[in-house]
């Protein structure tokens, strides 16, 4: 069962899941695969658990923020932290917006020739705060253009690159680089189980090692959903204490650039 354009990097990296548009292939460490059928969420269903559980947590924290500062104590510090949960759900929302998007038979994604290094740079300073507080560094190695729906693809981009930061250990590193038309988001970090990694686009799932850390377990399963509805193939490897490494078909319409 295994895809010419990706045999290579399968054989490299198992435990590795595959998920192509019509199909979730999970390869595991050792013994037989499992395959099945891609199917897309309910929309309605979707929507409103999405709404429920991620805007849920900013709502609640903003209204304790406001309960200080009509005390007048930490006033500036708790604008500021509103002002956090706001850009979160700002956030939160661009990515239903979108998805409601993609569920409308019509919907045809605008496809742009777009600087691949200056796109990760832009999404990167969102995250400028949280990569300094962990001490992280990130390595971004490519030169290349690409063809993509610019809105769809920084959605999938700052998903994948939040669970590479949340999940670094502190003073770790992230690597973005290209290998052999695959844009491979890599960290060092505390990795995925064998037996989690077959589950982890599920809505609101979350890995075992995953629980004590922030989030709804919405992130990857948004990936999935657009970029299943985008028809674009990934792959996500993971072993414990190693760390993670997502594999992104690109397009073959991507070419290099010099002087970036």
């Amino acid at each position: 069962m295994l895809d010419t354009d990706w045999d290579e990097v399968i054989k490299e990296n198992r435990p590795i899941i595959l998920l192509k548009p019509d199909c979730i292939v999970f390869y595991p460490e050792e013994g037989d695969i499992s395959s099945k059928e891609q199917v897309l969420s309910d929309s309605k269903t979707f929507f409103v658990n999405a709404v429920a559980h991620e805007l849920f947590t900013p709502i609640t924290a903003m209204l304790g923020l406001l309960e200080i500062a009509k005390e007048g104590e930490y006033v500036q510090e708790s604008l500021l932290k509103i002002e956090k949960h706001l850009k979160r759900m700002q956030r939160i929302i661009e990515q239903l917006v979108l998805l409601s998007k993609l569920e409308q038979s019509e919907y045809i994604p605008h496809y742009q020739r777009l600087s691949l290094k200056r796109l990760l740079s832009e999404i990167l300073l969102e995250y400028e705060e949280k990569i300094k507080q962990k001490g992280l560094r990130v390595e971004i190695r490519s030169n290349k253009f690409i063809e993509a729906d610019p809105e769809a693809f920084k959605i999938v981009i700052r998903n994948l690159m939040s669970n590479a930061i949340k999940y670094s250990k502190e003073g770790g590193i992230i690597e973005i680089f290209l290998q052999k038309g695959f844009l491979v988001i890599q960290d060092h970090g505390v990795g995925i189980p064998q037996e989690d990694l077959k589950n982890i686009t599920a809505r609101f799932y979350r890995a075992s090692n995953a629980r004590s850390y922030s989030g709804a377990g919405l992130g990857l399963a948004i990936v999935k959903h657009i970029l299943r509805k985008l028809s674009i193939s990934w792959a996500v490897h993971s072993k414990l204490q190693i760390g993670t490494k997502v594999f992104l078909k690109i397009s073959s319409n991507s070419s290099s650039v010099t002087g970036e």
